[in-house]
């Protein structure tokens, strides 16, 4: 489902990808969503060079890049203390779908993870969604980074049972009525056969 249009005129990014050809096809793009001409590096070493003296609005990496792993950069961007640029957006591209890549690049703080060869209305879709859907940031021992846990689903059988799925406002005693054994002893709970 494609985004309603975001004015991205004056948005700053950092575009790192070691193919010319795909660095080339990604600023045509972001020239054409009306973005300034991103700033561009083939390699992670120069991208982190530019980031220590500019602020930008976006960044676009490629998952592997030629002197290092994407997640590599985002784990050094994420745990710059006391600077902005550690909560900048980040979209990881990437022809490697192996759970291993996604995984990597996840777990370092990417925003998103979106395979290539990428269309300009996808990319402009992963844009705007990362530009529209606020997500906490997470920092822990092991992980800095916009929460991974984006995705709001119901319960299968529609009923909520723990404490901490309580709505805004509704008491432990309406959701014990509707639901009895929400509250009770794990011992006393029946097994569930599947």
């Amino acid at each position: 489902m494609a985004q309603s249009r975001l004015n991205l005129r004056g948005a700053t990014t950092l575009l790192v990808d070691s193919d010319a050809f795909t660095r080339g096809l990604i600023a045509q793009m972001l020239r054409g969503f009306g973005m300034d001409t991103p700033t561009t590096y083939d390699t992670g070493a120069a991208a982190k060079a530019h980031l220590l003296h500019h602020y930008i609005d976006l960044c676009i990496l490629e998952a592997v890049l030629p002197d290092m792993e994407c997640a590599q950069l985002i784990r050094w961007i994420r745990r710059q203390d006391k600077s902005p640029l550690r909560f900048i957006p980040i979209i990881v591209l990437t022809s490697y779908t192996q759970h291993r890549h996604v995984a990597m690049a996840r777990d370092a703080g990417a925003n998103l993870i979106v395979r290539k060869p990428v269309s300009p209305r996808v990319l402009y879709d992963r844009i705007a969604w990362v530009a529209k859907t606020s997500r906490p940031f997470i920092e822990t021992a092991k992980y800095a980074g916009p929460d991974r846990r984006f995705r709001t689903l119901e319960p299968l059988d529609g009923k909520h049972k723990r404490e901490t799925d309580l709505v805004d406002g509704e008491s432990t005693e309406s959701a014990v009525e509707q639901n009895p054994q929400a509250l009770a002893e794990p011992s006393t709970k029946k097994a569930i056969a599947s």
